[in-house]
């Protein structure tokens, strides 16, 4: 199961596989909306009472104010000692003691860099807050399996979309919910870029900003693929996927003509997800993450 805790509530999906045990499917999803903290705990014990996933492997997915990640040369030491190394390269750039953070890192893909020097994405946490949900956890009686960030379960989606070739082109996935726009760049099983901004639904169902929002969508697109283009070296996707925030508005077509790329709308039960007869389009949106940390360790489809 992947498991997102945010402040407006708790996501959940719960990943299966398939008969030929390739491939993951998304069986089960689930929202919950929160208006106090001390919901939390009671929220999460009916949750997982009601899909019956005590004792479940979960993969819990960081919301992306939880974490900061940070581009940093990759140290010269043994492969042991890299994180231990790249605790001191961005000590100077946090506002609270290095003693009270988790860190880890993964690397940029290599023809990301373009000859200069490695470099790696360092991510950065408050361990009180890993602890909080490392017990929470443990008190639903959920064994945990893998903490992520939003980034890499977006990167899990985008791997699920993409199809078994020798030279693939990068997948771009842009989501869309209410607070929080996310847009990532993948090619193969590897993320190149990864974007958070803010997004307000109220902004973009107001006929009065409607435009600005298009705008500021459209400048924040093209920026991404400029720099995936000129300071990558990549060549940019063709296609941009864009999910959420409400299926009945057509801003795939709205956003299409400020950027250099065809927009598409995307539709996760045409790839990963079993949608219910009950099913709930904001549920579907507001699991999103929750479904890519599910989909942790999936691979790309092999072609017909």
């Amino acid at each position: 199961m992947g498991l997102e805790i945010r402040r407006d509530g708790i996501a959940l999906a719960e990943a299966r596989y398939d008969a030929s045990k390739r491939a993951k499917r998304i069986i089960h999803y689930d929202f919950r909306a929160l208006t106090k903290a001390d919901q939390l705990e009671a929220a999460c014990m009916e949750l997982v009472r009601d899909h019956q996933l005590e004792g479940a492997s979960c993969h819990l997915v960081l919301g992306a104010d939880e974490y900061q990640t940070y581009p940093v040369e990759k140290p010269k030491v043994e492969a042991a000692e890299v994180v231990e190394a790249l605790k001191w390269k961005v000590k100077d750039l946090l506002d609270y003691d290095l003693a009270k953070a988790v860190i880890d890192a993964y690397p940029l893909p290599a023809d990301a860099v373009r000859g200069r020097n490695e470099l790696m994405t360092v991510v950065v946490s408050r361990r009180e807050l890993i602890q909080k949900r490392v017990d929470l956890l443990r008190s639903l009686g959920l064994n945990l399996a893998a903490i992520d960030i939003t980034d890499m379960a977006l990167r899990n989606l985008c791997v699920s979309l993409q199809v078994v070739q020798e030279n693939p082109r990068a997948q771009a996935l842009l989501h869309l919910r209410d607070g929080a726009g996310m847009m990532v760049m993948v090619r193969g099983m590897d993320l190149y870029l990864a974007r958070h901004f803010d997004f307000s639904v109220a902004n973009l169902n107001d006929p009065s900003r409607q435009d600005q929002v298009i705008q500021q969508l459209g400048l924040e697109i093209q920026r991404s693929f400029d720099y995936f283009e000129s300071q990558m070296g990549q060549v940019p996707p063709a296609e941009l996927l864009l999910f959420g925030p409400d299926p009945s508005m057509p801003l795939a077509n709205m956003i299409g003509g400020s950027i250099a790329a065809r927009v598409a709308a995307l539709d996760p039960a045409q790839h990963w997800l079993e949608r219910g007869s009950q099913a709930s389009w904001l549920d579907e949106i507001n699991t999103f993450v929750a479904q890519g940390a599910a989909l942790r360790g999936a691979s790309p489809r092999a072609g017909d």
